[in-house]
């Protein structure tokens, strides 16, 4: 799979936007990406508003498809006003070993 982790930190009280935002994006972008699609999103231990973000996709074309997707850069300016600066990203090939 190939993807993305991405570090953010979010404004104070930005937790329900955020998760209204991901709820969002699961009813409308999803539905558009072929294959299966990974979404982890969570903070960083002791942290509370250090958000973090896993989205893998089933292979690089189908990510850099969606990273290219206007529909899909809208949702994600809207994401940037619950965060304080940017969010750093690390595209990632990833292998999904076992899921239990």
């Amino acid at each position: 799979m190939f993807g993305t982790i991405g570090h953010a930190r979010m404004k104070p009280g930005r937790t329900d936007a955020m998760r209204q935002l991901s709820e969002e994006w699961e009813r409308t972008m999803r539905p558009s990406i072929p294959g299966p699609v990974i979404s982890l999103t969570g903070f960083k231990a002791g942290s509370p508003d250090e958000a973090v973000f896993v989205a893998l996709m089933q292979d690089e074309q189908t990510y850099r498809a969606l990273a290219s997707n206007p529909k899909q850069d809208e949702w994600y300016r809207r994401m940037l006003e619950n965060m304080e600066g940017d969010i750093t990203w690390e595209d990632v090939e990833m292998e999904v070993e076992s899921i239990q």
